[in-house]
């Protein structure tokens, strides 16, 4: 429940939302976001259509990162490494950071924000690192 309040207003009303997660109760740790009408999905849910148990297991993090990346709108949690790859790869794609939240309450809109990279470097992906890598402009806000 802690989640979908924190959230509230990332989501669409009844916007359909896939789910990255090593969450093993995936029934009742999101059922808040089911009863607020949500439908969920996880890479499970595609397990049969798109082959996965004909790959190597160590793929399915990646499989997950490179799905949740292209959403409309991404919330991560804070401090996380895996939630720190997707946003590097929604700043690869252009996509807004803006639509890039966490969470947890007090950093939800940090991505928002530009901060010095010399603060907390390795829990977070930085703007720096996509903006102007193809050429000789220094990134700035």
């Amino acid at each position: 429940e802690e989640w979908l309040h924190n959230t509230q207003g990332v989501w669409s009303r009844n916007e359909t939302l896939y789910i990255a997660t090593d969450e093993k109760d995936k029934v009742g740790f999101f059922e808040p976001f089911r009863n607020a009408g949500h439908k969920l999905f996880f890479l499970d849910d595609f397990r049969e259509l798109a082959g996965l148990d004909k790959m190597d297991p160590n793929h399915m993090g990646m499989l997950d990162v490179v799905v949740a990346s292209r959403g409309r709108a991404f919330a991560g949690t804070f401090r996380s490494t895996f939630s720190g790859y997707i946003n590097r790869l929604r700043g690869y794609y252009g996509m807004s950071m803006n639509d890039s939240y966490f969470g947890q309450m007090k950093e939800k809109n940090m991505m928002h924000e530009w901060h010095n990279v010399n603060f907390d470097t390795y829990a977070r992906e930085w703007p720096d690192a996509w903006i102007g890598i193809d050429g000789d402009v220094l990134p700035s806000e």
